[in-house]
C-alpha cells in the first residue's frame, strides 16, 4: 500500500491497513452463522406480515404466549365490570357513608385563583 493514498502522509491509518493484511482471516461457526441467517429471515418475514404481524407482536408485547382470544377477553370482562358497577352502584350511595362529601362537581364555576394579595 503507498503512503500518497492518505491524506498529509497519515502513517497510522498506513500501519492499520498493514497490520489488517497480516492477520490471519478468523473462520465463523455454523452455528453463529446460522442463527444470523435465521434471524435475519425472521426480520424479513415479521415485514412480509404487515398489519397482521404488528398486531401479533403487539398481543406478545401486551401478553406473552397467550392466544389473541385471551388478552381481548380480559379486557372486555373487565370493561363489562366496570359498566356494570358504574350503573348499578352510583357515586352517591358509595359515598353515603356520614361524610358529608358533594356528588356532584360543579364544572361551569370560574376556579378561585386567590394567592393571599389585596388588589
Amino acid at each position: 500500500m503507498e503512503e500518497g493514498n492518505y491524506p498529509n502522509g497519515d502513517t497510522d491509518a498506513l500501519w492499520l491497513a498493514r497490520m489488517f493484511q497480516e492477520l490471519p482471516p478468523v473462520p465463523v461457526a455454523p452455528a453463529l452463522q446460522a442463527r444470523v441467517l435465521a434471524s435475519f429471515d425472521a426480520v424479513a418475514e415479521r415485514r412480509r406480515a404487515g398489519f397482521r404481524g404488528f398486531l401479533r407482536r403487539l398481543g406478545e408485547t401486551v401478553w406473552p404466549g397467550a392466544p389473541v382470544w385471551q388478552p381481548a377477553a380480559v379486557l372486555a370482562a373487565s370493561l363489562a365490570i366496570g359498566i356494570t358497577a358504574g350503573t348499578f352502584l352510583p357515586v352517591e350511595q358509595a359515598l353515603a357513608d356520614g361524610v358529608e362529601q358533594p356528588g356532584a362537581v360543579a364544572l361551569d364555576a370560574l376556579p378561585n385563583f386567590d394567592l393571599g394579595e389585596n388588589s
